[in-house]
């Protein structure tokens, strides 16, 4: 699920992965992740540097205790990194605007953007551009959510300072734009299914 939000920064934009090759940009897109329950794959905090270039980068951005530890069986080619064990169910809601979702699930993550540079370099119209990458990173999770048998939501309500403080950014390099949660279907009864388009009768 994660290989497929990889868009292979080091190709050519036009050679790179479907639907990576329409951002014509380098990634700026990177994922802290709560990882609850995923089989074979250990609890706490970890980080997906979707650039490989910029794990160093995020690593002088964070806290200094964190391990960098690539999980067990994790592909070479995915820059995965478990930055602290342990259980973040309450952490995580506690984030996303104390929504049950972020933590009742497999996992949940913010989308940290490399904010500040980047807005530098490209001037302040970019900052829809990184929204544009973010919504793109949440389509991708939907679509590799439904083909593994579980469902996905995005989370619009989150704190964004908290979760500086979590991952430790001290000032505007990364930036918390959006997060997102993967797991099992909980149906909700308030919600109602219309048909999309209105029948004639005749």
């Amino acid at each position: 699920m994660l290989g497929r939000i990889m868009p292979r920064a080091e190709r050519p934009a036009a050679q790179r992965p479907m639907p990576w090759d329409a951002i014509p940009w380098a990634p700026a897109i990177h994922l802290g992740l709560f990882v609850h329950r995923v089989d074979g794959v250990e609890p706490g905090l970890y980080a997906l540097a979707r650039d490989p270039a910029k794990v160093e980068t995020l690593k002088g951005a964070m806290h200094a205790h964190f391990s960098w530890e690539t999980p067990p069986g994790c592909p070479p080619e995915l820059p995965l990194f478990l930055l602290e064990r342990g259980d973040a169910r309450v952490l995580a809601t506690q984030v996303s605007c104390r929504q049950d979702i972020a933590g009742d699930g497999a996992f949940s993550l913010g989308m940290l953007a490399a904010y500040q540079a980047t807005l530098v370099e490209h001037g302040p119209s970019f900052y829809r551009r990184l929204f544009w990458e973010a919504g793109l990173v949440g389509q991708v999770l939907y679509l590799e959510a439904e083909a593994a048998g579980v469902r996905s939501t995005g989370i619009g309500c989150f704190f964004d300072n908290p979760v500086h403080q979590v991952f430790g950014f001290r000032d505007l390099e990364f930036q918390s734009l959006y997060h997102f949660t993967v797991g099992g279907a909980v149906d909700d009864p308030r919600l109602t299914t219309l048909p999309p388009y209105r029948r004639d009768r005749s």
